[in-house]
C-alpha cells in the first residue's frame, strides 16, 4: 500500500513539476505603463478607419490598429474586445479578430493576474472531413504585452499594447505583428 501512496505522490509531484515547466515556457509577464493612454499609438487610433466588407464599418470606433503584415496606411482590418470572465476574476479574455464573414484570424491573448499567454488561429466555412488533422498555420514565437493597470473590473476601459513575432508554417515565414488597442471590459 506504501508502495502505491509512493507512486501516486511521484506522478502527482510530476505533473506538477511538467504544469509549472509549460507555465513559464508559455506565459510571459505583463508589462505596465499608467500613462500608454496618453501615448501617440493610442490617439492615433480615432484617426484610423475600416478596412472591411460590412456595410456600417465606417460608423464603428476602430479600437486596434493591430495588424500581421505591416500597414502604412490610415485603415485597419482587425477588430478587438476585452471580456472579464464572471468565474475567474484574474481572468481576462483579449481578443483581436479579422474576417470576411467567411473566413478569418483570431487572435486570442489570456491575461491572468500578471501573466498572458498569446494563442492564433485561422476559421473558415469551408469545412472538409480532415479539418482536424490539419495543424494551425499561425504559431506565436515571441510575445510582449503592455497594459495600463495590472487588475480590471467589468466595464473598466483598457489600453495598451501588443507586440507579436508569429511564425506561418505553410512558407515558414516570420511576421512581426504590433499594435495598439483600447476598449472597455465586457
Amino acid at each position: 500500500m506504501k508502495r502505491i501512496l509512493k507512486l501516486i505522490l511521484l506522478f502527482i509531484l510530476t505533473v506538477s513539476i511538467l504544469g509549472a515547466i509549460y507555465f513559464i515556457s508559455k506565459w510571459n509577464k505583463i508589462s505596465y505603463d499608467e500613462n500608454i493612454d496618453k501615448s501617440k499609438g493610442i490617439k492615433i487610433l480615432d484617426k484610423k478607419i475600416f478596412q472591411n466588407f460590412f456595410l456600417n464599418s465606417y460608423l464603428a470606433k476602430v479600437k486596434t490598429d493591430f495588424e500581421l503584415f505591416e500597414n502604412k496606411s490610415d485603415t485597419v482590418s482587425f477588430n478587438f474586445n476585452s471580456t472579464l470572465n464572471p468565474k475567474y476574476p484574474n481572468l481576462l479574455i483579449l481578443r483581436f479578430n479579422r474576417g470576411d464573414g467567411y473566413s478569418g484570424i483570431n487572435i486570442n491573448v489570456l491575461k491572468y493576474k500578471n501573466y498572458f499567454y498569446t494563442t492564433a488561429e485561422s476559421y473558415t466555412d469551408v469545412v472538409s472531413t480532415s479539418d482536424f488533422l490539419e495543424s494551425e498555420p499561425y504559431i506565436i514565437k515571441q510575445q510582449k504585452l503592455t497594459l495600463n493597470k495590472s487588475n480590471y473590473k467589468k466595464g473598466d476601459s483598457i489600453y495598451g499594447k501588443i507586440e507579436l513575432e508569429i511564425k506561418f508554417t505553410p512558407n515558414d515565414s516570420i511576421y512581426n505583428a504590433k499594435g495598439y488597442f483600447r476598449s472597455l471590459i465586457e
